[in-house]
């Protein structure tokens, strides 16, 4: 009887340090990037706390929910002080985080298929450090306020948007559609590298 006792107290043990150490929140290791190449970053804003916790998608099906329990903005200036990445951070309720996933793609599917000027007719999915991205790319500068719109799922409830924002000429730190696409996959692979390696998790 003993022993069940001791069994069963180290089953209940076992399962709430587990549900402690996988805790469903955004970790500071998305928010602590720094040192991107030629970007100078800003204070998280983070979501407030009268946010809708659904937002409404459009897809080819209809329209779809996601959930999103918290959340953060981290704008990366460039070096004339325009925001070139606007980087957020998203929690999906645990439940959720599946079903959100698929209507984030569906989503994003669906803008890629409705707008003009755009790099492949369906989405693309990159690798970086052993994360996948997903999402779309304009074939041009020269039309559209956000070049590219990329997300990834890092896992916890956790996604990540990164927007490649468009700008005027002269507040442009790119100056063609293929050294947009270098710093946009730059900004990623760093991104990324940083999140492998990072200790605030």
């Amino acid at each position: 009887m003993k022993s069940k006792l001791t069994l069963f107290s180290t089953i209940i043990l076992t399962t709430l340090l587990l549900s402690f150490t996988n805790k469903n929140e955004i970790g500071k290791c998305y928010l602590s990037f720094k040192t991107s190449t030629n970007l100078t970053v800003a204070d998280p804003d983070r979501l407030p706390e009268t946010s809708e916790k659904v937002r409404t998608l459009k897809t080819d099906n209809g329209e779809v929910e996601v959930t999103r329990i918290d959340g953060y903005r981290v704008l990366y200036n460039n070096n004339k002080k325009a925001p070139f990445v606007n980087l957020k951070i998203e929690l999906s309720e645990s439940k959720s985080y599946d079903k959100d996933q698929k209507n984030l793609i569906d989503n994003l599917k669906y803008l890629n298929s409705h707008s003009q000027n755009m790099e492949t007719n369906d989405l693309i999915e990159l690798e970086f450090n052993g994360y996948k991205v997903y999402g779309f790319s304009r074939n041009t500068i020269e039309t559209g306020s956000t070049l590219g719109t990329f997300v990834m799922f890092p896992g916890n409830g956790v996604t990540v948007y990164f927007y490649f924002n468009n700008m005027k000429p002269e507040y442009r730190n790119f100056e063609s559609v293929d050294d947009y696409k270098k710093q946009c996959d730059r900004f990623m692979d760093e991104y990324t590298k940083h999140l492998t390696t990072c200790k605030e998790k």
